[in-house]
């Protein structure tokens, strides 16, 4: 196990930083870096849109891209490995693959000539100990700085994002369930005074940094949702993607603990403000999280035709709505409670509703849920369409009181 130096700022502020060069006019960052770009990646899937704009920024298809899967649990990684796809389907031609458990080796001339030509490397997902044990305080490290002081950019997710800060949380080798490992506390140094958490709302994790702050009060804390990215320009950072990202330890809290910004938010990184957007609550992102808990609870009742939950779900007079065509003219077919529970409980095979990018939307104890959907009827793929789900909120939780869906035979490629 490698122990890293937590003392003064070789825990905060990155001390090996790369010195801005002659060519930089404007005057040195606080956080981000001096030169290039970082990709802060909150894990899960990310859409296709979110790594095409990774590759823009490296160079479009002439990119000279460096994948480093360390962070994995393989040993090694063949040039077919499944975790360069998502870059050549967006266009990127020239990809290399870096990994070694091997400080010597990632020390190396020779390991690090690929980042020399670069314009861009990716992290990938995993555990971040591992990206730790073999680069950090390493010429690998070294030469990605170098790469950010040519205007490259650096990207990862998950694993890949936390390691990008410079104290670095969930460490520990025994568990990720542990935020501060002694030991195992400190990150590259990228993003400076930081500390990044990623998967936060899909794993619950939202709260978790509030104990790392307080720890160390310096710190600005960032918990990025899977599907999202924070892009960091010097002090400048921008949220894209399907979730958000939350801001712990800020300037302009007020009484909230953090807050989330959405897709299009931009906070300022220097004077820890947001600089615009809306921000939302951390109780808005938690009713969210018991609304969308609720609709996955109705599609795990429809697999095992549990009806009595379905019934608890549900308020008395709910009814479905499907848009038809009747004799040519648009119609509307309405099956009540009673009915849409007689189908489930009659039904052969098993009942497969997988949801597919839901929106929720909550103000006060009304919440609404969109949502694309694939059915799956046994084994057999059915048919797709959209949800829209309609919740009230009474002494018992989050009750479904309407329920509106399409039905697709074709085109249900999402």
């Amino acid at each position: 196990m490698r122990l890293a130096a937590l003392a003064g700022c070789a825990l905060f502020a990155a001390c090996t930083a790369v010195q801005p060069s002659a060519r930089v006019l404007a005057p040195a960052t606080t956080t981000g870096p001096d030169r290039g770009t970082l990709f802060i990646a909150g894990g899960g899937a990310l859409d296709s849109a979110i790594i095409a704009r990774f590759v823009a920024l490296a160079g479009g298809g002439d990119a000279r891209i460096v994948v480093i899967p360390t962070a994995a649990t393989e040993d090694s990684f063949p040039e077919s490995w499944a975790g360069l796809r998502m870059f050549r389907e967006a266009g990127a031609r020239h990809l290399t693959l870096l990994h070694t458990r091997s400080r010597d080796t990632a020390d190396s001339e020779a390991f690090t000539r690929p980042l020399r030509s670069a314009t861009a490397v990716w992290l990938t997902g995993g555990r971040q100990w591992r990206l730790a044990d073999s680069y950090l305080d390493t010429r690998t490290v070294s030469e990605i700085r170098a790469l950010l002081d040519r205007d490259g950019v650096v990207g990862g997710t998950s694993a890949g994002a936390s390691i990008q800060a410079s104290y670095m949380v969930r460490g520990a080798v025994e568990s990720n369930e542990i935020m501060m490992a002694p030991g195992y506390e400190s990150g590259f140094g990228l993003l400076r005074g930081t500390a990044i958490d990623q998967h936060l709302t899909a794993r619950g994790r939202q709260d978790d940094m509030l104990r790392v702050v307080r720890r160390h009060p310096a710190l600005l804390g960032i918990g990025v949702d899977e599907g999202t990215a924070l892009i960091v320009t010097r002090d400048h950072a921008e949220i894209a993607g399907r979730g958000r990202v939350a801001f712990y330890n800020t300037a302009d809290s007020g009484d909230l603990d953090y807050y989330f910004l959405s897709e299009g938010g931009t906070f300022d990184l220097d004077r820890r403000i947001t600089s615009s957007g809306r921000r939302v609550a951390p109780q808005t992102v938690r009713d969210e999280a018991e609304v969308l808990a609720a609709m996955i609870r109705l599609f795990d009742a429809m697999r095992t035709r549990d009806t009595a939950a379905i019934r608890a779900l549900a308020h008395p007079d709910l009814h479905t709505f499907i848009p038809v065509e009747h004799d040519g003219r648009a119609a509307i077919r309405s099956t009540s409670l009673d009915g849409f529970i007689a189908q489930v409980a009659a039904a052969a095979e098993r009942l497969d509703e997988r949801p597919i990018r839901p929106e929720v939307r909550v103000d006060g104890r009304l919440a609404s849920v969109w949502t694309y959907y694939d059915f799956i009827i046994g084994s057999n793929f059915s048919h797709c369409g959209t949800d829209a789900f309609n919740f009230v909120k009474d002494s018992t939780g989050w009750i479904i009181t309407g329920l509106a869906y399409t039905i697709q035979r074709e085109g249900c490629t999402r």
